[in-house]
C-alpha cells in the first residue's frame, strides 16, 4: 500500500491546475494500491507529458516498473524522485531495487541511510534483515531482526507477519525447522492476515521448513494449501493452442518477412527452458567467469515482445504487420538493450546471461534482435520440475501453471515443444544442459558449457557458490552453496502422492 503523497507540491501555476495534477496523482495512486496497474500507466503517461519531472509521477511509475520486474529502470526513476521527494516511501522503493537486483551491500547501505534520517523505521529494519539473510549473511540478519522479535515479546505483543516470515526465513536458513514451522503457524491458514499473499508465501516457507526437516507429507499438504490459496485456473488445452499459434507465427517463412536488427554483439546470452531447471546455478557459473555476468531475470526484451504483440496486425501487408516497427526499430532495442546489461556488468565482461522465465517463447525475437547471440536450454526431469514449481511459490497470476503437478507436466511439454521448433527453424546456437549431468559431471559440463560461450576456461567457475552476489530467486539460498546432487531425483521423495500423474520420458543421457 502506497501512502498518501503531500510533499511536494504541484509545480506553481494556476490552482486549478495544480488540483488537476493533485488529484491525478491521486487517482494514480489509487489505482496503483487497488492493482488497476493499466489505469494508472494511463493517468500517468497523461501526467508526466504535462510535468515530466515531477517526483510523484516518477516515484509512482517507478512503482509500476519494480512490479513489472524492471527493477534497474525503477531504481532509476526512484532516485531522481529522492532528490526532491526524500521519503521513506522513496528510499525505500530504491533500497528495495537493489534487494530485487541481488545488490545487498547497496541494499543495506540505504536501509542505514533511512535509519539514520528515520530511527526505528521498522520497513527499513525488516528488509536490511532479509536482505542480509538472503545472501547468507545470516550473523549480520540475526543482530538486525532479533531486537524486533525480542522487543515485541517483552511489550507482550506479536511481531508484525512480515516480522515474522523475515525471522521465520532465518531459522529456516538456520536449521530451526520446528521454530520456524511453530512461528509460522500463526500465518498460513489465510485468516489471521489481511494480505492473504503474504499467508500464500509464509505457507510456502512452512513447506521448505517441512521438507528440509525431510517430513515430505506435512510439507506436500503445506504447499498444497499454500497453492489452494493463490490457483488461478489453468486450461492446458488453451495453453496448447497457444503454443499452436506462436509456432504457426513464427514458422521459417514468417521469419523472413519480420524485421531484423543488425546489431553485431556477441555479449548478450539467454538461458531457456523451464523454472526450477537449473537455471540460477547456470547464471551463477557463467558469472563467476572474469569475463562472464549475469542480469538475473531482466524483463526488457519481454516488454518489447508485449509491445510487439499490440502492434500486430495480421491483415495488413507483411511489410506493415507492425505498426510503426522495423529494421531500424529492432536495431534500437537491440543495441539500447547491450547499453543497459553492460552498465549494470564490471568493465571487460564480454557475455551477459538473461535468465528471465518466459525466454522459452521469446527466442525467436531474441534471434532477431540479436544475430549473434547464443542460448542455453535449461532442461531437467520433469517430474523434478514439478515438485520443486509446486513446492515453491512462483507468481500465480503470471504462471497459474505451477500449483498443480499435472499442470507442471503438461506445461513442460509446451516448453519443449518451442524449444525444439526454435531448434529447427532458427541459426543461431541452442545448447541443451541437463540440470543432473551438470550437477553429477561438473569437470566435463562447466567447461562444455564455457566454451559455448566462446570463452576460455577459468577455474573460477568451479568457485561459482563463493560469489558475493546474491541471487534473487527461489532457490538463492542452495545457489551459494557447493555444488550438489541431492536434488536431481528430488520427486522419488513426493511420488506417492503424484502417482496417477502422466509424464513425458526423460533421459538426460540420451542422445538428441
Amino acid at each position: 500500500m502506497i501512502r498518501d503523497m503531500h510533499q511536494p507540491q504541484s509545480p506553481k501555476g494556476p490552482s486549478s491546475v495544480q488540483a488537476k495534477r493533485d488529484k491525478q496523482i491521486a487517482d494514480a495512486q489509487r489505482a496503483i494500491n487497488e492493482d488497476r496497474i493499466p489505469d494508472a500507466i494511463t493517468i500517468l503517461d497523461a501526467f508526466r507529458k504535462k510535468v515530466p519531472r515531477d517526483p510523484r509521477g516518477l516515484f509512482l511509475t517507478a512503482i509500476i516498473l519494480e512490479r513489472r520486474g524492471n527493477s534497474s529502470k525503477a531504481r532509476e526513476l526512484a532516485l531522481k524522485a529522492s532528490k526532491s521527494l526524500e521519503t521513506p516511501d522513496t528510499l525505500l522503493l530504491i533500497a528495495r531495487c537493489d534487494r530485487n537486483k541481488g545488490n545487498t551491500d547497496e541494499c543495506v547501505a540505504m536501509c542505514n541511510r533511512l535509519l539514520q534520517k528515520y530511527p526505528n523505521f521498522l520497513p527499513a529494519v525488516l528488509m536490511k534483515g532479509g536482505a542480509l539473510e538472503e545472501a547468507g549473511r545470516a550473523e549480520e540478519a540475526q543482530a538486525c531482526l532479533e531486537p524486533v522479535i525480542q522487543g515485541h515479546k517483552q511489550r507482550g505483543e506479536e511481531p508484525l507477519p512480515v516480522a515474522r516470515f523475515e525471522w521465520a526465513k532465518l531459522l529456516v536458513q538456520q536449521k530451526e525447522y520446528d521454530q520456524a514451522i511453530e512461528l509460522l503457524e500463526e500465518d498460513t491458514d489465510g485468516r489471521n492476515l489481511a494480505d492473504v499473499g503474504l499467508a500464500t508465501i509464509a505457507q510456502h516457507l512452512k513447506a521448505k521448513a517441512y521438507d528440509r526437516k525431510k517430513d515430505y507429507a506435512n510439507a506436500y499438504s503445506a504447499a498444497d494449501q499454500a497453492n489452494e490459496m493463490s490457483r488461478v485456473d489453468f486450461s492446458e488445452e488453451l495453453y496448447a493452442e497457444q503454443v499452436d499459434v506462436l509456432i504457426e507465427n513464427w514458422s521459417s517463412d514468417r521469419l523472413t518477412l519480420y524485421p531484423h536488427s543488425t546489431c553485431e554483439s556477441e555479449v548478450p546470452i539467454f538461458i531457456a527452458g523451464m523454472p526450477r531447471s537449473g537455471t540460477s546455478l547456470i547464471d551463477q557459473i557463467i558469472d563467476a567467469h572474469p569475463k562472464g555476468a549475469g542480469v538475473g531475470e531482466l524483463a526488457t526484451i519481454e516488454s518489447f515482445a508485449l509491445k510487439l504483440s499490440r502492434s500486430y496486425n495480421p491483415d495488413k501487408p507483411p511489410e506493415q504487420w507492425f505498426t510503426g516497427i522495423n529494421d531500424r526499430s529492432f536495431t534500437r532495442v537491440a543495441e539500447k538493450y547491450v547499453r543497459e546489461i553492460t552498465k549494470l556488468s564490471a568493465p571487460g565482461v564480454e557475455r551477459i546471461v538473461n535468465k528471465a522465465l518466459g525466454n522459452n517463447k521469446l527466442v525467436g525475437l531474441l534471434a532477431l534482435l540479436f544475430p549473434k547471440t547464443r542460448i542455453i536450454h535449461a532442461i531437467r526431469d520433469p517430474r523434478d520440475v514439478a515438485v520443486s514449481c509446486f513446492m515453491g511459490g512462483f507468481n500465480n497470476k503470471l504462471h497459474a501453471w505451477t500449483t498443480r503437478i499435472d499442470w507442471v507436466a503438461r506445461s513442460w511439454e509446451q516448453s519443449m515443444r518451442m524449444m525444439n521448433h526454435w531448434k529447427e527453424v532458427l541459426d543461431i546456437p541452442i545448447l541443451d544442459v541437463h540440470y543432473e549431468r551438470l550437477v553429477s559431471h561438473p569437470d566435463t559440463e562447466f567447461p562444455r558449457l564455457i566454451e559455448f560461450l566462446g570463452l576460455e576456461w577459468d577455474d573460477a567457475c568451479r568457485d561459482f557458490y563463493k560469489s558475493k552476489r546474491t541471487v534473487r530467486t527461489l532457490s538463492y539460498d542452495q545457489v551459494n552453496r557447493p555444488l550438489y546432487t541431492t536434488s536431481a531425483g528430488r520427486h522419488t521423495n513426493y511420488i506417492e502422492f503424484f502417482q496417477d500423474v502422466q509424464f513425458p520420458d526423460y533421459d538426460p543421457y540420451a542422445q538428441p
